[in-house]
């Protein structure tokens, strides 16, 4: 139910009881109780009979939809004397205990560079320094021939004075995520331009 309350305001910026009550045609007593729980929760803001997203679930508005999205993933090589640094992974939707490039998710408000130190500095404690985008890609990940996941892989190269154990990645390729591998024996050497644009709501 309360997704549903939150879809509404994909099209209204503000919204009465009434208004909210007759779109989702449910029972009048069970609306009232999300939307309660929703203020006290911080999701929704209520002034006096008008209904809003709060500043903080504003950030939701790309989000609120039935179909499965297409998540933003930034992959960092961090490389040496033609080495890698390579942590194994652990975590699906890849079989365990397959080397890959650190990475994570772009979290919203920040830059590519940011990400890329939050990211490393988080995840293995080290800093390191943005150097450039070396190409964006779209991952398709299959099983049984089926796609079941899709990424928008954004590879990044970043350095760090910090001692790490780098990997020659030439007898590796069966041991490692495979657009891992191919990023790493293709686009290493490649630049492009991701602009940081900004609009107003």
């Amino acid at each position: 139910m309360e997704n549903s309350i939150l879809k509404l305001f994909l099209y209204d910026k503000h919204l009465k009881f009434s208004e909210i009550e007759k779109k989702l045609s449910s029972r009048s007593n069970k609306i009232s109780y999300h939307l309660t729980n929703m203020v006290k929760e911080g999701k929704l803001i209520k002034e006096n009979e008008l209904y809003s997203l709060s500043e903080n679930n504003q950030k939701l508005i790309p989000y609120l939809t039935d179909k499965n999205s297409v998540l933003a993933i930034l992959l960092i090589a961090i490389e040496k004397d033609n080495k890698f640094f390579l942590i194994k992974r652990n975590k699906r939707p890849f079989k365990n205990d397959k080397w890959c490039m650190p990475g994570g998710r772009l979290i919203v408000g920040e830059t590519i560079s940011q990400a890329t130190k939050r990211i490393i500095l988080e995840k293995h404690n080290l800093k390191c320094k943005y150097k450039k985008v070396n190409s964006v890609s779209l991952e398709q990940v299959k099983d049984n021939k089926k796609v079941i996941h899709s990424f928008i892989l954004i590879f990044v190269s970043a350095v760090t004075k910090d001692k790490l154990d780098y990997k020659k990645i030439d007898k590796l390729k069966n041991k490692m995520v495979e657009s891992d591998h191919y990023l790493l024996t293709k686009d290493i050497n490649l630049e492009i331009k991701i602009s940081n644009l900004h609009s107003k709501a």
